[in-house]
């Protein structure tokens, strides 16, 4: 599931869309005006990942993507208004925004733009990234594993997400605890993205034939999500209670090999 900030002001429409967004897999966080007084250049520190915002149409919401873009801030910007109206549609282009949709909104649809968005910020031409056994979709759809779908929590795909995107880069601690938790009014125990690293180290190794995790910590630096053919016996991508099955050795033997011939 992913997540989008919800500026939506109208209570007429508020619910519905909220309904809407639901059915879609898609989080909403609600927020105010009083969100656009905060420092906004905190939504895009040390790399964290650029969480879509879902704009109702006004002349404030027009001063908040200003202050967005003044910021630094990345995000990709949706605004969602009553009608079609092409002179305000393009004020609202030209201020920052990425997006411009007539109400009411259709998640799937919005889902859709919004994995249009990130694709192309990303650099990546469709809408999942493979890597080995593992599948991971950036429209929301929980990744597959050697063919089978792994349910994750919104956190965790957040996490997950955000480290398939800057793969095989080194991603910091304090970069993916602000991808998940920037400018939330609740702050976590320091700790909590090493139990949900756990967490989905454990989802992932118990899906892949190979049995690993494929998410290595790099220490002093962070995580970074590596291919098989970068792993070594060295390394922490062996089951979290270090055993490994022969079976799991033979498929990793095979995966390497078929990987390097591939690549010769």
């Amino acid at each position: 599931m992913t997540s989008v900030f919800l500026y939506e002001p109208r209570d007429e429409h508020r619910s519905a869309i909220i309904v809407e967004l639901l059915s879609a897999q898609i989080e909403p966080m609600q927020i105010n005006d009083g969100f656009f007084q905060r420092d906004l250049g905190l939504l895009n520190k040390n790399g964290a990942k650029a969480q879509p915002f879902l704009m109702a149409s006004s002349p404030r919401a027009l001063d908040h993507i200003r202050n967005l873009r003044a910021a630094g801030c990345l995000n990709p910007v949706l605004v969602m208004r009553e009608s079609r109206n092409s002179q305000e549609t393009a004020e609202a282009l030209d201020v920052g925004a990425d997006d411009d949709i007539v109400l009411p909104v259709n998640g799937i649809e919005v889902r859709s733009r919004i994995s249009s968005i990130v694709r192309r910020t990303c650099g990546h031409m469709s809408d999942s990234i493979s890597i080995d056994e593992i599948t991971a979709y950036l429209d929301g759809r929980d990744p597959k594993v050697s063919g089978n779908r792994v349910k994750l929590t919104p956190r965790e795909y957040a996490i997950f997400q955000y480290l398939v995107v800057n793969s095989p880069k080194v991603v910091s601690r304090v970069a993916i605890y602000d991808t998940v938790y920037s400018l939330s009014d609740t702050q976590p125990f320091d700790k909590v993205i090493d139990v949900y690293i756990c967490k989905i180290r454990k989802k992932i190794s118990a899906a892949s034939e190979s049995g690993y995790h494929y998410i290595e910590t790099v220490f002093g630096r962070g995580y970074k999500f590596s291919p098989l053919q970068e792993l070594s016996k060295d390394n922490d991508l062996y089951p979290a209670n270090g055993s490994i099955s022969n079976r799991s050795r033979e498929v990793f033997s095979q995966s390497l090999a078929a990987l390097n011939e591939k690549h010769y």
